[in-house]
């Protein structure tokens, strides 16, 4: 086989792998669907060829003709596809293409081609037509390019290629050499296009011309290496055997500092107007490292993103710290015109599981870059297959005008969005002209910002940790001290005698009765401190509440509050302390007394639940329902910290306490309200099996 054969066959072989890897990353994108198309036919074409060179008696040439006939509406297609093309005169230049081609097809189905006339017009209308088109539609302004390319000259050289491709081997004083040099700028062409399409706005020309230089001189050197051990042999195949390991071993070992070199040499050779940039970030890399204060790395955000990007308004988002939503913490501008003022947004909040940082973690998940530009989202809704897909899409750009801003880059750290920037950038920094490919270059400075973050939270929360684990001896010592004079001042009150018939008596019943509530909220204060009781046993729930149930029976008045126990039907054994569980029952017993309304007649039902399907050994509910008031939504998330009430006379550590024992439990608590209606409060205990019910 000749150098223009096995030139096709390469040919065939990289456009097909081509085609298949891009389609590979989004099988929905028009644009990658229009790509693989072409590749396709092309992979075909040359394929056709190279086997007809092989195998001349099976007449493959006529397929090579075929797909030869198909090149021009496919690539026209992929083209339209590429450009963004959206007028009449693009769909009519496309069924002129289609309609040369099925005619041409007819022609050859039938045998015409035999005919010289048509002959011709099969090996070079289909290029002919198809280079005329090029050069119109490159010359057209109603085009919205994908990559910061020079889209004239980048249509119409490619054009030329594909018609060189196509018809130079049937032209026969070109001989096979300048046919086979087409082929070899076809697949540097097919490349190129690979690599603009699948990172969009994302590559400039020198970042392209870097990969294809790095992929050239690995591929290169590494065959260099293969053809130097394996060159030798002289059919041995023992030899060949040893050589081709020892080659391959060295390939591996050798792959990623080689390309990391030429990588490293290409850029510095074909981006010194980009080393400004990449210093500015090297030193504000280097700040980061020293910051210390969360303010200041806030600000070093801002300076180095105003620096490089120069937006026209910009906001920095900040995680709450109960990871719910995301708070609006410096805004920064430089435009202050009314109608800036009016586009930019004030929101301050956004909540945690927004479609936007849902579509950053999919990015993320994809290795893809995660930072989002309302250029490139415009291009993937126009191109994408699904209309679902499209939607989405649309939704995400109107999220983004909300936000005030065209450009989002998120903080990750260790799969977590900490926060992020929004920014308002007309257009990429001057080196960059139209192309956004500074935004794979800065990235990085945002993913260690949102690591020195991460440190910081860490440090910040063990440091508060700390103090308030000081704080809490420092009380629970005070507490201590506080009861030893609080019994000195009840019993000096007591040796008064409070019940004599005396002016002073009623001062003194108040000092006795406020000694003795000062004494309650100690006492609980200290129970709160203390470390959970490790000293559990099996217990009958059913039983313990009955009995508890029983008991605060006695203190109620049955006109006016009907307490009631319904026990469960099945046998509700928990691992506890009696005592302590006890002790949260009454609790919430007795909030529900104080929560039922006195003008009618209140309703209080303790009852027992066992839910087997919960995992992994089932649940026991206990419940406590009354018709009270309620409790106002305001106040449900801060039932259970320490000292909040809304009673007069309550301390606000009773439910703390509760929360706190039943946790040590390995349980929870949970509130179902209502305003002016009724409270469930539920303890959720884990149930204990018997060893006979399981395997």
């Amino acid at each position: 086989m000749d150098l223009l054969g096995q030139s096709a066959l390469l040919v065939g072989v990289t456009s097909f792998a081509l085609g298949f890897s891009v389609l590979a990353r989004n099988v929905r994108n028009k644009l990658f669907i229009t790509y693989s198309v072409l590749t396709t036919i092309i992979s075909l074409w040359a394929l056709m060829f190279t086997l007809d060179r092989i195998w001349p008696e099976y007449g493959l040439y006529r397929w090579h003709l075929f797909f030869n006939l198909w090149l021009a509406p496919a690539s026209l297609l992929f083209i339209n596809s590429f450009v963004r093309t959206r007028d009449a005169f693009a769909r009519r230049l496309f069924d002129v293409t289609l309609v040369s081609a099925l005619c041409l097809t007819l022609c050859l189905g039938l045998g015409l081609d035999s005919n010289l006339l048509i002959s011709r017009a099969v090996y070079f209308i289909p290029g002919t037509v198809y280079l005329l088109i090029l050069r119109m539609m490159a010359t057209r302004r109603n085009t919205t390019p994908t990559v910061g390319l020079g889209r004239r000259n980048l249509i119409y050289i490619g054009g030329v290629l594909v018609v060189s491709m196509a018809v130079l081997d049937h032209v026969p004083w070109m001989g096979r050499i300048v046919p086979s040099i087409g082929n070899f700028a076809l697949i540097i062409y097919l490349f190129f296009m690979s690599q603009a399409i699948t990172q969009q706005r994302f590559l400039n020309i020198e970042a392209l011309i870097s990969r294809f230089l790095v992929l050239l001189v690995v591929a290169a050197t590494l065959t260099g290496f293969y053809s130097i051990l394996v060159g030798w042999i002289h059919n041995s195949p023992p030899l060949f055997f040893l050589n081709s390991f020892i080659a391959s071993f060295l390939i591996i070992m050798l792959l990623d500092p080689i390309r990391t070199l030429v990588r490293y040499s290409t850029e510095r050779l074909l981006t010194q107007k980009h080393l400004l940039i990449q210093q500015t970030l090297k030193e504000a890399q280097r700040k980061l490292v020293g910051t210390v204060e969360v303010g200041v790395l806030f600000e070093d955000i801002i300076q180095t993103s105003t620096e490089i990007l120069h937006p026209e308004w910009g906001a920095l988002f900040m995680l709450r710290s109960d990871g719910t939503k995301y708070r609006r913490l410096r805004t920064f501008e430089e435009s202050t015109t009314e109608d800036s003022e009016r586009f930019y947004s004030h929101l301050k909040e956004m909540i945690a599981d927004h479609p936007l940082m849902e579509y950053c973690m999919e990015l993320h998940r994809k290795g893809r870059l995660p930072i989002l530009l309302d250029q490139i989202i415009e291009s993937e809704m126009d191109r994408s297959a699904s209309r679902t897909q499209r939607e989405h899409l649309s939704a995400l750009i109107e999220a983004l005008r909300a936000l005030g801003c065209n450009l989002l880059i998120p903080l990750f750290d260790s799969g977590k969005i900490l926060g992020f920037v929004a920014l308002r950038v007309t257009a990429p920094p001057e080196p960059w002209g139209n192309n956004w490919g500074v935004l794979p270059i800065i990235y990085p400075y945002y993913e260690q910002a949102a690591n020195t973050l991460r440190g910081m939270e860490v440090f910040v929360r063990q440091r508060e940790k700390e103090r308030l684990a000081a704080l809490g001896e420092m009380a629970a010592g005070l507490a201590h001290e506080i009861r030893n004079p609080l019994g000195a001042i009840k019993g000096a009150a007591q040796f008064l005698d409070p019940t004599a018939n005396k002016p002073e008596s009623k001062f003194l019943q108040i000092i006795i009765e406020e000694v003795d509530r000062l004494n309650r909220v100690v006492t609980q204060f200290l129970d709160y401190s203390k470390p959970p009781n490790a000293d559990m046993s099996p217990v009958d729930l059913s039983e313990l509440a009955r009995v508890t149930v029983e008991k605060s029976q006695i203190s109620l008045d049955a006109s006016k509050v009907k307490l009631s126990f319904q026990p469960s039907k099945q046998k509700a054994q928990v691992m506890a302390a009696p005592e302590q569980l006890q002790q949260v029952l009454i609790n919430l017993i007795q909030n529900s007394v104080k929560a039922l309304d006195p003008q009618k007649e209140g309703t209080i039902e303790v009852s027992l639940e066992v839910d087997d399907s919960a995992l992994p050994s089932g649940e026991i509910l206990l419940m406590v329902f009354d018709n009270g008031k309620g409790i106002k939504k305001e106040h449900v998330d801060k039932l259970f910290i320490p000292f909040f009430t809304t009673s007069p006379s309550g301390t606000g550590l009773g439910l703390s306490i509760s929360q706190k024992i039943i946790e040590a439990h390995r349980g929870r608590i949970e509130v179902a309200t209502e305003e002016g209606k009724f409270s469930r409060f539920s303890i959720v205990l884990p149930q204990l099996k018997q060893e006979g019910n399981t395997l």
